[in-house]
């Protein structure tokens, strides 16, 4: 099974199970939906915090941002000499904080597909939002044989010490990524803050941190000013407009959708961090 084959079962999953009288009002429900997130994103400084525990919310997310996500994922780590060398590795251990929906983990599988000679690829999913943990836990049976995928999922808030102070296993890994994560908890900085300390403190030396947000300062701005107190070493810094340069696959696979919906984002202005401890 290809990646976006991937994610059109999950896709799958999550639309039988809204429920609605008729498809046709059930799809006029998820168009609302995905145009409420993309006002509610727009709030995100402003404290606004979204809930992701109904499938139709889900099911919006992942159809109308996760494959772009997970496109721009797949072209930080492509154009990074360190990250293609991570994965050329046989076996890569990743730490996704805020990673329930997925962008992470897809960008990551993406580029192993094409590119990476990795054979055994260990995810742990971190995100606050427990339903998240169903679309991912059975990855590795639907995957071609030929890479192990090894899932996890653990409810893990930022801003709640109780969480997060306890899991120690996590700061094992060979890669930490935050894909549109920092600003969704931006307005929440002060009580995010020992978390980011105990991560970046704990995590072990060499270990490579990818960082993808909005291109905003008040988000990159925190990123950085936290790399800086912790003397992470800065390998790549940009700002950047970003679109999906192959999304042939993404159109193919996810037709039924496409034919019902919008197109899913295709672009965006991005920074990115590429980092390393020591």
């Amino acid at each position: 099974m290809k990646v976006f084959q991937l994610v059109k079962t999950v896709l799958d999953e999550l639309y039988s199970q809204i429920s609605a009288t008729t498809e046709a009002s059930k799809d006029d429900e998820i168009r609302a939906m995905m145009d409420f997130l993309g006002d509610e994103y727009k709030k995100l400084a402003k404290g606004v915090s979204i809930n992701y525990s109904a499938e139709i919310t889900r099911f919006a997310y992942i159809y109308k941002y996760v494959t772009a996500h997970a496109n721009f994922v797949y072209q930080v780590i492509r154009g990074s000499s360190d990250l293609v060398a991570l994965f050329d590795r046989e076996k890569v251990n990743v730490t996704c904080i805020g990673g329930g929906p997925g962008s992470d983990f897809i960008g990551i599988l993406k580029f192993i597909a094409k590119e990476g000679n990795t054979q055994h690829l260990i995810c742990k999913l971190f995100d606050r939002e427990p339903a998240w943990a169903e679309c991912w836990e059975d990855v590795d049976e639907k995957l071609e044989a030929k890479l192990r995928v090894s899932t996890s999922f653990q409810i893990f808030d930022v801003t709640d010490k109780q969480t997060w102070a306890d899991k120690k296993k996590y700061l094992n890994a060979d890669l930490f990524t935050m894909i549109y994560f920092m600003s969704e908890i931006g307005s929440h900085r002060v009580n995010a803050e020992a978390f980011f300390s105990n991560l970046f403190n704990e995590a072990k030396e060499g270990a490579l941190f990818l960082y993808i947000d909005n291109n905003d300062p008040q988000f990159y701005g925190w990123f950085d000013s936290l790399a800086a107190a912790h003397s992470l070493t800065i390998l790549q810094s940009e700002g950047v407009y970003m679109h999906i340069d192959d999304y042939d696959e993404e159109k193919t696979d996810l037709a039924d959708y496409w034919n019902k919906f919008s197109n899913p984002r295709l672009t965006g202005r991005l920074a990115f961090r590429v980092c390393r401890k020591g």
